[in-house]
C-alpha cells in the first residue's frame, strides 16, 4: 500500500529543515572558530617570512592559543594603516602588535594584558654622530607612518624647537633603505629590528631613544571574546617561568649568536674555574691568618666606624656618601661596556602627616618596613640607598635596555601595595619615583641624581604614587623657581611688596562695608608678579609666613590711620594660609599687630579656607574660638571647592561665607552654578552667617545675587584692587570720609 500524498509531503518538508537547520549550525561553529589576522612586516615581531608564512614572536603566541582555542587562523597581508581600518570596519578579526593609544582605544577593543614592551631608537650610518636631539635640528629623519614613537619623538622635538624634516614609510625595513642610501640623515626603528638588521645595512645605534610602547592585541568591535581568550592565556603564561612565552621571548629577543667555538667556552670556563679557585683559597689563608692577629678586635672596631660611615643608622642601607661612591664606580663601568645606566629617585608620598599625627616613632618604622620592602624589591647588583628623610635613591646598571627601569618601577609599587604594619597602627604608602638614563640625562653622579630628583617632583605635581622620566623642561622649571624664590627673598627685604585694597560693598545699601587686604609684587625686572605664580611659591618655601604677617600688620596700621581721620572703613578683610593657622603663633601675631597699631580687633576680619578647617577641624575650632574671642571676625573664604562637613560647620564661631569666584563666574546663564550659589546663600542663612560673593563681574550677576538675598559683594565691576591712595578716594566718593564714623 503506497503512502499518501499529504504524508510524503510532510516527510519531506522535515527533512529539509532538519538540514536547514544542520547546515546554520554548522555555518555558526565555523564562523566562531575562523579568526581572520592582519599581519604586516615588522620584523621580529610580525612578519612574512620568505615561504610567504606568517613569523616572528606574535604569529607564534596567535598559533599556540590558536591551538588550545580551537580557532583556525586566516592571516591577511595588508600595509600597517591598511591594517588598523581594516580592524575598525571588521573586516579581520584580530591585530597583533598594536601600541595602546587613547585615540586607538576609541577605534577597536584592546587586550587588557600588555604582551610586549618596545622602545624605538633612532638609527644613523656608520661613522655619523649623533649624540642628542638638538643634533637633529635641519636634519631628515624616516619614521614609520602612523606610530606612536613617531608621534611622541615628534612632540617632545617640537618642544625643544627642534626641526626635523619627516618622511613616512610604511615599514622599518623601507626606513634602513632610505638611510642607507642616504635618501636621509637617520631613521626611528624599534630596537628588536635595529639590532636585527642593523649591520646587514652598515647602520649604527645613537644614543636618543623614543618613548616606550605597551603592545597588546587589538580585535573589531564585538569580538571581545577572542581578547578574553588571548588575555586568559598570555596571563597564564607569563605566570609561569617554564612557560611558551618565556622560550618564545627567548627565540626571537635574545641576542644573536654569533657562532658556537665549543673549545673557547670550554677554555674560559675551565679558566674561571681555576681562578675562582685560587680566589677562594686566598680568601681561606687570608681569614686564617686574620683569626690568629692579635689585632682582631681594632680591625672589627675599624670595619664598625666605617659602616656607620657609610651606612643609614636607622634602616641600615647605604647613605648619601656610599651611595655617590657606588653610583661613580657603576658610571666608570658602564662608560667601558657601553651599556645603559638608570638613577630612581624615591620619595615616599604625605610622609610628613605619618610624623605629624602619630610622631616620629612610628615614622622611624614606617621607614624600615619601606627600606625592607624596597631593597626586596631590587636586583642582587643594583644599590639601594637612603638619601635622607623619607628619600631614597636606586642605580641599576648594565641595563641593555631603558624598558627594564620599568619592570624595576612596577616591583618597587607592588612592595607597598600591602598595608604596613606598625602596631598598633596600619598605612598605606605610596611612592613618587623620577628616573634620569645615562647617558642621555646625564655624564656624572651629581647631574644624574639632580635630575631624577627633578623627575621625583614632576611625578608628584602628576598626582604621585607614579613616576615619570627626566626631560630637560624640567631642569629650567626648577631653575625658575629656585630664581624666584630667590628674588622673593630679597623682595621681603627690599620693600618690592604693597598691599592693594578690594572694596566689599552692601548690596542692600550699596555702601562699603570693608576692603580685602592683598599683596602685590612689582619686580624691579619682571614688573607685576601674578599672585598666582608667588603666592603657592610662598607657600610651598615657608615665606608665607614672612609675607602673611606683613601684609597684616600692614594693613592694621593703613586703616588705622583712616579711623584717626574719621573714615568710615568698615573690616579689613586679611587672608591666612594652612601654615599660619598651625599651632597658637597666629593668636600671638594679632595680638602683636594689634599692640603696635592701635587697631582694634573688632575691625579685622580673618579669611580661612575650606579646605584647611575641614582637615584640622579639633584644631581649627580650638584656635578660631580663642581669635573670636580677642573679637576677630571670621570668613570662609572660596567656600563651595571643598568638602565642608555640616557637622563641623555649625559648630565653628563663623560669621561670614565667601562664595567662590568659580561659581559667580557662570551666573545667571548656568543652571548649575545658579543652583550652587542659592543653596550656599539658604546654608549661610540658615547658620545666620553673612554671605558674600567675589568675582561680580557684570550687573546681571549683581541683580540675581540681590534677588537671592546675597548680603556683600566684591568684583570689578566695583571696583579693583586700590592702591591705598586710591582706596582713599574710592571711600570719600562714597560719602564715607572724614567725619563719617
Amino acid at each position: 500500500m503506497s503512502p499518501r500524498p499529504g504524508v510524503l509531503m510532510f516527510s519531506l518538508v522535515v527533512r529539509y529543515c532538519l538540514l536547514v537547520f544542520f547546515c546554520s549550525q554548522l555555518s555558526a561553529a565555523w564562523a566562531e572558530t575562523a579568526v581572520k589576522v592582519g599581519i604586516y612586516q615588522n620584523e621580529p615581531k610580525v612578519f612574512l617570512n620568505r615561504e610567504g608564512q606568517a613569523d616572528g614572536f606574535f604569529p607564534r603566541l596567535l598559533d599556540r592559543a590558536a591551538e588550545q582555542e580551537g580557532w583556525t587562523l586566516d592571516y591577511v597581508p595588508c600595509q600597517w594603516d591598511d591594517c588598523l581600518d581594516k580592524l575598525q570596519r571588521g573586516e579581520i578579526d584580530l591585530m597583533p602588535d598594536v601600541a595602546y593609544s587613547n585615540e586607538r582605544a576609541g577605534r577597536f577593543l584592546l587586550s587588557k594584558e600588555v604582551v610586549l614592551s618596545s622602545w624605538s631608537v633612532v638609527y644613523v650610518r656608520k661613522g655619523v654622530d649623533v649624540p642628542s636631539l638638538k643634533e637633529l635640528q635641519g636634519k631628515s629623519l624616516a619614521v614609520v607612518k602612523g606610530s606612536i614613537q613617531y608621534q611622541a619623538l615628534a612632540l617632545r622635538l617640537r618642544k625643544l624647537g627642534v626641526h626635523v624634516t619627516f618622511h613616512e614609510v610604511n615599514g622599518f625595513g623601507d626606513v634602513f633603505r632610505l638611510v642607507k642610501i642616504g635618501w636621509v640623515d637617520a631613521g626611528l626603528v624599534n630596537i628588536y629590528f635595529g639590532r636585527r638588521h642593523a649591520d646587514e645595512f652598515g647602520l649604527q645605534m645613537t644614543n636618543i631613544l623614543a618613548k616606550p610602547s605597551l603592545l597588546m592585541f587589538a580585535a573589531a568591535p564585538g569580538r571581545q571574546a577572542l581578547l578574553n581568550a588571548l588575555d586568559a592565556r598570555v596571563r597564564a603564561w607569563k605566570d609561569d617561568p617554564d612557560s611558551f612565552y618565556y622560550q618564545n621571548l627567548h627565540d626571537w629577543f635574545s641576542p644573536l649568536e654569533e657562532g658556537r667555538v665549543l673549545p673557547v667556552w670550554i677554555k674560559w670556563l675551565f679558566g674561571i674555574a681555576f681562578l675562582a679557585g685560587l680566589v677562594l683559597l686566598f680568601l681561606v689563608l687570608l681569614f686564617r691568618s686574620l683569626v690568629q692577629l692579635k689585632t682582631r678586635e681594632l680591625e672589627d672596631k675599624a670595619r664598625s666606624l666605617e659602616h656607620l660611615a657609610n651606612h643609614d643608622l636607622l634602616t641600615g642601607l647605604p647613605n648619601r656618601k656610599l651611595f655617590f661612591d657606588r653610583l661613580k664606580q657603576a658610571l666608570r663601568r658602564v662608560s667601558r661596556s657601553g651599556d645603559l645606566l638608570a638613577v630612581l629617585y624615591i620619595d615616599l608620598d604625605q610622609f610628613k602627616q605619618i610624623n605629624d599625627s602619630f610622631g616620629h616613632e612610628v615614622g622611624d618604622d614606617v621607614l624600615k618596613e619601606v627600606s625592607k620592602r624596597l631593597r626586596a624589591s631590587i636586583r642582587e647588583q643594583d644599590t639601594i640607598a637612603r638619601l635622607g628623610g623619607d628619600e631614597f635613591a636606586i642605580v641599576m646598571e648594565a641595563l641593555k635596555e631603558p624598558e627594564s627601569t620599568m619592570y624595576c618601577v612596577k616591583r618597587l609599587q607592588e612592595a607597598l601595595d600591602e598595608p604596613l604594619g606598625v602596631e598598633p597602627y596600619q598605612f598605606i604608602v605610596t611612592i613618587s619615583i623620577g628616573i634620569s638614563l645615562y647617558p642621555q640625562d646625564g655624564q656624572d653622579a651629581h647631574t644624574l641624581l639632580r635630575n631624577a630628583d627633578t623627575a621625583m617632583f614632576k611625578a608628584k605635581e602628576a598626582g604621585r604614587s607614579t613616576f615619570q622620566y627626566y626631560v630637560e623642561e624640567m631642569t629650567r622649571a626648577a631653575i625658575e623657581r629656585s630664581r624666584m624664590e630667590a628674588d622673593m627673598h630679597r623682595a621681603l627685604q627690599e620693600g618690592q611688596f604693597r598691599v592693594c585694597y578690594q572694596p566689599q560693598i552692601c548690596l542692600r545699601t550699596g555702601r562699603v562695608v570693608g576692603f580685602e587686604a592683598l599683596a602685590r609684587w612689582h619686580h624691579p625686572q619682571h614688573g607685576e608678579i601674578p599672585p598666582g605664580q608667588f603666592i603657592p611659591l610662598a607657600e610651598d618655601t615657608g615665606l608665607i609666613l614672612a609675607l602673611g604677617e606683613w601684609v597684616m600688620r600692614t594693613a592694621c596700621r593703613q586703616f588705622a590711620q583712616w579711623r584717626k581721620e574719621g573714615m568710615d572703613t568698615g573690616l579689613v578683610s586679611v587672608n591666612i594660609s594652612a601654615l599660619q593657622l598651625r599651632g597658637y603663633a597666629l593668636l600671638d601675631m594679632v595680638r602683636d599687630v594689634v599692640r603696635e597699631t592701635g587697631f582694634q580687633t573688632d575691625w579685622l576680619e580673618l579669611e580661612l579656607t575650606e579646605s584647611f578647617i575641614m582637615s584640622h577641624t579639633q584644631q581649627a575650632i580650638s584656635v578660631m574660638t580663642e581669635l573670636r574671642g580677642l573679637g576677630v571676625s571670621l570668613a570662609v573664604d572660596d567656600f563651595g571647592t571643598g568638602y565642608s562637613s555640616l557637622a563641623y560647620l555649625k559648630q565653628l564661631p563663623l560669621s561670614k561665607l565667601k562664595i567662590d569666584r568659580s561659581f559667580i563666574t557662570g551666573i545667571p546663564e548656568d543652571e548649575n552654578d545658579v543652583a550652587i550659589v542659592r543653596a550656599i546663600i539658604a546654608l549661610g542663612k540658615t547658620l545666620n552667617l553673612k554671605i558674600i560673593a567675589e568675582g561680580v563681574e557684570g550687573e546681571e550677576q549683581e541683580e540675581m545675587l540681590r534677588q537671592e538675598q546675597c548680603d556683600e559683594v566684591q568684583g570689578y565691576f566695583y571696583a579693583r584692587a586700590l592702591e591705598p591712595d586710591e582706596a582713599r578716594e574710592f571711600l570719600l566718593a562714597a560719602g564715607q570720609g572724614a567725619g563719617s564714623v
